[in-house]
Order: C-alpha cells, then structure tokens, then sequence
C-alpha cells in the first residue's frame, strides 16, 4: 500500500473518502432499527468486484464484529451510484461522487459522520524525466484539492 514499486518513488497524494449510502426507502425498509449486525447481515450490500473490500471495512468498523453482507455485484462507478439510488442495496460511494444526491436527499449516510478514507498514492520513476515531473506537479496539484489532506 504504500511502498513503491522496485525502480520507482512514491508520494502519498491524500486520502478519497468513501460514505455509507443508500436510498431512503432502502434504509427505512432494512436499517428502520438502527444499524446493527443482524441488519447489515440481511440488507444487501453492493459489491464493485472481489478486490472490494470496503464495505465490510466499514460494517466492522460500526458493529466492532465481522458481518457476512450479502452482496450484488456491479462492476462500473455510475451504475453502483445508479443501483443505491434504486434501493438495490448499500454501498460505500466516493463523496466527491454522490455529494449532490446527498444533499437532494436521493441518497442518505447509513451513518452519518462515519466516512471511510482511502489512502492513495503516486509512484513513478526515480529517472529524471522532465515530462513525466510535470505529470506528477499536475497530479499532486489536482490531489490537493480534491482529497483529503494526507
């Protein structure tokens, strides 16, 4: 995570938070008591691919215990926003994704003030390459406005 790659340096960029969301309806129907083990183990969750592991980061991190979640699989940004504001299940969405669904209320926090954030990184070649120093000042650059800070 954040070691670099042989031959490469690595600069940690900032962190992307995540945020438990779900349709209103969604959280009446399976989390109307509250978020507890139990519910997260019936409510179904979403699931990007079977590298996702952030959804059961974060369902441990609430209920202090692992949960079994069962899951729907979608593999594409949009349509796991597009699935959560269907009410096909829970899932942990970037903020900067689903700020404006948020804010309508389309999409609700399971949780609120209960982000998850995601360290990311940079690594590129420890050769000097003068284009390749710009890319990296670009991406440092828009790094700091958009993540949280590292």
């Amino acid at each position: 995570m954040g070691k670099p790659v042989q031959g490469c340096r690595i600069r940690r960029l900032g962190s992307l938070r995540y945020v438990a969301t779900a349709s209103p309806g969604f959280v009446r129907r399976w989390f109307g008591a509250g978020i507890s083990a139990d519910a997260l183990g019936r409510a179904p969750s979403l699931l990007f691919d079977s590298n996702d592991r952030l959804q059961e980061i974060w369902a441990r991190r609430i209920v202090r215990r692992e949960v079994a979640l069962p899951v729907h699989r979608i593999p594409s940004t949009q349509a796991f926003v597009d699935a959560a504001l269907a009410g096909v299940g829970w899932g942990m969405n970037p903020l900067s994704l689903v700020r404006a669904q948020l804010k309508a209320g389309t999409l609700v926090e399971l949780a609120p003030d209960t982000p998850l954030d995601v360290p990311l990184y940079w690594q590129a070649t420890r050769l000097k390459v003068p284009i390749l120093e710009r890319l990296t000042q670009s991406v440092v650059r828009a790094a700091a406005a958009t993540l949280q800070p590292p």
